[in-house]
């Protein structure tokens, strides 16, 4: 299985690319994981029960984003197999070190600040440090 963490950035578009082109060549099964923490909300009381930031803007959806990703990528990929998608929450250096315990391949995109891919962010670095499993960084431009 063929792991592929998504934090929605053009970077982890491009690693599903990757790993969903890699997928069609081996016939590897591909797992989508959304590593997000959940923010602390303060809720004033209120009378009748009501939460007063239901229906905030803000407030993010990662089941419902990790599955628009994976459609849009998946469209752009000939022959692209299903993909399972996982929304875990937690830190994304912590989750995906664990999840990579039960794949063989782990894909994440390099994100490029400042021009310098080639200097990995703090998952990136993580992963490589504790994946359990081979790694490949996908770096920007070159699916």
């Amino acid at each position: 299985m063929i792991l592929v963490g998504v934090d929605g950035s053009p970077a982890s578009r491009e690693a599903l690319r990757w790993a969903l082109v890699q997928a069609v060549k081996t016939g590897d099964t591909v797992e989508a994981t959304m590593a997000w923490l959940r923010e602390p909300e303060f809720v004033a009381a209120t009378s009748m029960g009501v939460h007063p930031h239901a229906d905030t803007p803000g407030h993010r959806y990662p089941a419902r984003e990790l599955h628009a990703i994976v459609e849009e990528v998946r469209a752009v990929v000939p022959g692209a197999p299903p993909v399972a998608e996982v929304t875990i929450v937690g830190d994304a250096r912590t989750a995906l070190a664990q999840a990579s315990r039960q794949a063989d391949l782990l894909v994440v995109g390099a994100h490029g600040h400042s021009g310098l891919w080639f200097l990995p962010g703090s998952v990136t670095a993580n992963c490589l440090r504790h994946a359990t499993c081979p790694v490949v960084v996908v770096p920007p431009g070159r699916t």
